[in-house]
Formats: C-alpha cells, sequence, structure tokens
C-alpha cells in the first residue's frame, strides 16, 4: 500500500476492486491437483473449496458472472462450482493471492485476516442455527450470505492493515463504528462492501443484507427489540405491516449475527450491547430472550468446531472459562491418579492373551485420554494384505465405510510390512494426500494435522493408527502414541 492510504469511497474502490483474493498455498495446490486428476469429480472438491472462503467467494462470483438467468441466482458455492466446472475454476487461479501460514511468526495482516474470518464464519454460523429454529429452510444460503458480507472487510485487514488497525482502536475506545470507519476510511466499509460486490458480480442477496428495504433500520429495531422487553414473556407481535414483513425476511438474521459476532469478538460476551441484538431476534423468532442466547452459544461451539482458523481464540472458549472476567489464574488441578498409558501397561501386563481387536481397544481407549488432541481416529487391522477399519471416532461413521481403504498406497504399504510412524501436516501432508488410499482424502482438511502409526499385533496381523486433527498435534502427542503404539505390539520373544 502507498505511504498515503485511499480516502473516500471512490479511492478505496480503486484501491480494492482489481485486488487479488488471498487464499491458503495449501489450498491451492490441492485444488490443481484434484482438477488435474481425471478421477476426480466435483463432488470429491466440494470439503477444499468449502474450506477456504475467498477461493468459495470467487467461485460463486463467476457463476453469478456467466449465468443468463438473473431470476434464479446461484447462492451457494457448491451450486456455482457445478455450473462453472473443472475448467471454468481452473482459470480462476490468477485471480489469487497465495499465502502461507506454516511459519512459526504469521505475519500481523494474515493474522488479522484469519481473525476476521474466524469472526464470519461464526456469525454465519449463529445466523444458520437461528433459522432453523425459526424453520425458514433458507439456512444453507442463509450461512453463505452471512459470510461473504465480510469479504470487503477481509480485503482491508489483508492489503491496509495498518488502516484497519486504527480504526479497531477508536471502536474499542467508545467511537460509534459507523463514525469510526467515516473517521478513519472516509466512507462506510457496509457502503464500500456493495458497490465491490457489484464489481465482483456476488449473488444481489449479499448485497441486499446491506439495504435497509430488506433490513431494519436503527429505529425499527428499536422496535423490535421493546416488543421482547420482558426476558420471561414471549415477545409481542409487531402491528405495523412494514414490520411484520422484516421479521419474515431471513436476511434479519444474517445482519444481527454478524452484529453479535463482532461484537463478541472486539468486547467480549459481557457486552452490554448483545441484549439488544437477543430481544430483535427474540420478536423475531417469537421466543423467550434466554432460547435466543441458548442458541447464539451452541452455535458459537459448532463454529469453533467447524472452522477453526487459528487466526483467533473462538468465541466458544469463553463460554468455557470460568476465570476469563475474575481475573484470576486458574488452579493447577491435583492428581494422584495413574496415566493413562501407565494403566495401559498395567492391563496388557495382566496376561499375553489379548488378540488384536482387544490390544487395540485398549489402545483407542488410551488414545481418547492420553492425546485430547486428537479428534479423530482411525485402527486399521491388516491381514494378508488386506486392510479393515476396526473402530474409529470423530467421523462419519458411512464415510469411513465407503473409503476404499484397499486401494493401491505406498504409504499404506510401508505401514502394513514395517513397523513405523510419521506425523504430517502443511506441505508434507498436502504432498502426500494422493499417496493415501483412494478417496480418503474427503476426511482430510487443508488445516489437518495427521499422525500415522503401525506396529505387528500378532504373527501375521498389523494394526495401522489414523489419528487427525484440525488444529495441532505437538511433539509429545506424537510420542505418546509411537509408546501406545510400542505397548501393544507383538513380542517375538
Amino acid at each position: 500500500m502507498k505511504d498515503k492510504s485511499p480516502s473516500g469511497l471512490n479511492e478505496w474502490l480503486h484501491f480494492l476492486q482489481n485486488k487479488k483474493f488471498p487464499v491458503k498455498a495449501v489450498n491451492l495446490t490441492r485444488l490443481k491437483a484434484q482438477i488435474s486428476r481425471t478421477e476426480d469429480t466435483l463432488d470429491g472438491m466440494q470439503s477444499n473449496i468449502a474450506s477456504d472462503p475467498l477461493l468459495a467467494f470467487a467461485i460463486l462470483n463467476e457463476a453469478n458472472r456467466v449465468t443468463p438467468n438473473k431470476d434464479n441466482e446461484i447462492n451457494t458455492p457448491f451450486h456455482a462450482a457445478a455450473m462453472v466446472g473443472m475448467n471454468g475454476i481452473g482459470k480462476l487461479f490468477s485471480r489469487f493471492e497465495s499465502y502461507s501460514t506454516q511459519s512459526r511468526h504469521t505475519p500481523p495482516h494474515i493474522a488479522a485476516f484469519l481473525h476476521e474470518i474466524q469472526t464470519s464464519y461464526e456469525a454465519a454460523t449463529i445466523a444458520r442455527h437461528w433459522s432453523i429454529e425459526k424453520l425458514t429452510s433458507h439456512e444453507d444460503d442463509i450461512f453463505w450470505i452471512t459470510l461473504f458480507r465480510d469479504a470487503a472487510r477481509w480485503l482491508l485487514w489483508f492489503y491496509a492493515y495498518p488502516t484497519m488497525v486504527e480504526l479497531k482502536q477508536k471502536i474499542s475506545h467508545g467511537e460509534k463504528p459507523s463514525q469510526a470507519e467515516l473517521s478513519t476510511l472516509g466512507c462506510r466499509i457496509d457502503e464500500l462492501t456493495v458497490h465491490l460486490c457489484k464489481h465482483w458480480h456476488t449473488p444481489s442477496k449479499v448485497m441486499e443484507s446491506f439495504l435497509t428495504k430488506h433490513i431494519p433500520t436503527s429505529k425499527e429495531l428499536q422496535t423490535l427489540a421493546h416488543l421482547a422487553h420482558h426476558p420471561d414473556e414471549l415477545p409481542h407481535f409487531p402491528e405495523d405491516k412494514r414490520l411484520t414483513i422484516l421479521i419474515n425476511n431471513p436476511l434479519i438474521f444474517s445482519f444481527c449475527a454478524n452484529k453479535v459476532a463482532h461484537e463478541v469478538s472486539l468486547m467480549g460476551w459481557d457486552s452490554k450491547n448483545l441484549p439488544f441484538f437477543y430481544r430483535v431476534i427474540a420478536t423475531v423468532m417469537h421466543r423467550h430472550i434466554g432460547d435466543i442466547i441458548q442458541t447464539t452459544h451452541r452455535a458459537s461451539v459448532e463454529a469453533a468446531t467447524l472452522f477453526n482458523t487459528k487466526g483467533t481464540t473462538p468465541l466458544a472458549l469463553q463460554l468455557l472459562d470460568p476465570y476469563l472476567y475474575t481475573g484470576k489464574k486458574a488452579p493447577k488441578p491435583k492428581s494422584d491418579k495413574i496415566s493413562p498409558i501407565a494403566q495401559l501397561k498395567k492391563a496388557l501386563g495382566k496376561h499375553d492373551i489379548y488378540d488384536t481387536k482387544q490390544k487395540t481397544n485398549l489402545a483407542l481407549q488410551t488414545i481418547k485420554q492420553a492425546i485430547p488432541n486428537a479428534q479423530h481416529c482411525i485402527i486399521f487391522k491388516t491381514v494378508n494384505q488386506k486392510t479393515t477399519p476396526l473402530y474409529q471416532f470423530g467421523y462419519n461413521a458411512d464415510t469411513i465405510k465407503n473409503i476404499k481403504w484397499n486401494a493401491p498406497s505406498s504409504v499404506f504399504s510401508k505401514l502394513t510390512n514395517a513397523r513405523s510412524a510419521v506425523h504430517l501436516s502443511g506441505k508434507k501432508l498436502n504432498g502426500l494426500v494422493k499417496d493415501l488410499p483412494h478417496t480418503s482424502e474427503q476426511i482430510i482438511d487443508t488445516n489437518s494435522h495427521l499422525i500415522l502409526a503401525s506396529t505387528p499385533t500378532s504373527e501375521r496381523e498389523m494394526a495401522i493408527f489414523w489419528l487427525e486433527t484440525r488444529t495441532e498435534f505437538s511433539d509429545k502427542d506424537y510420542i505418546k502414541l509411537k509408546q501406545i503404539v510400542s505397548l501393544i505390539s507383538h513380542r517375538t520373544t
């Protein structure tokens, strides 16, 4: 960016409208590989497309640019990918700016960019849950509309970091967001977003989520909030026809969820402004305020599980920390209990007649206790070169059953022929995905860390351990798994 920042709507439009969309390098590499493989399908690429918001956003915009039917716009990236096709997706690569998060110290502008995306995912998940509770049948559209309405804000943090830091400081010091944006940028971010979305050919529903024709004005929000003024009573129905139309428009979920998520991200769950939006949604859904708060918290937990960008601590963790607002340090737990790995060693030492299934079951229970970072686990048994899943947790059982585990795989071939262990992540994992059993890549996320280990459990049987997380495995986790695997190994003497 130039020494002098842009100022005013036209200058910011000129600055941002031709900027490339930042996309994680591993996601781009994986997508290029998927497009080049003839056996891959668009269905198999869905998780990769959905895992990077600006990748999905670009595909969605492209589909809406080329579609001839403007009355039936495409609102989800999966529908968009089907419309654009693999060749169309391949032509978009020149529009992306590759970035990496594998270095020890993430640059401030990338960290802030990921922070903002995390908040947007949380807003989208909250909006989706509210929509589901009201049975609107628009929950998927609302998720993507809410997520993408922050696209301009993401680019501002990536390409104009110093300016956005100044803006954030003004808001945290009590200045109203609208005033802070005008004094810092010379325009409103909402206004800038609408103009950029027109340039990008974004679906009109995203732009409509900013327009007072489709969402309440400040005065109308006050009226809706007042109808749910008493927490223990169901809110009254609005008598005004205009308000009735607004509360039946699902875009109000997108607007309010965005406000809630950004408020919590900046001020915390104890912000005095949150109850106002809870009351608005209580009126919209005709529910008690407590029900709205419960749904919001549940949605934030889901977002922390599904969409952790590592740009910031997920909002849900604040709800789980009893010391967050007291300023006190949590006491260190005292424990005289024997460690899970020691318990496994003790159990195996009782007798030596455990078969492979019994040993791996004991190992599975130990993994759950000793390696809490393992969000997903599969344990396989291999006999006569045939590999079969014995146990798993964290994945969808039908998905695991449908994967072709016995397909040719250089990685599994090595595991089944000798005792081994390996810890994979980032570029290393991305480079080996193609060498895993065919279709198993669908359960590997772009943020995945994967530990694979194998050992003989009898004269003719091998056990293979697959541990995967969307956060991060530490060196201690890797060592613990090797200890567990060693304990169930078949002894030849």
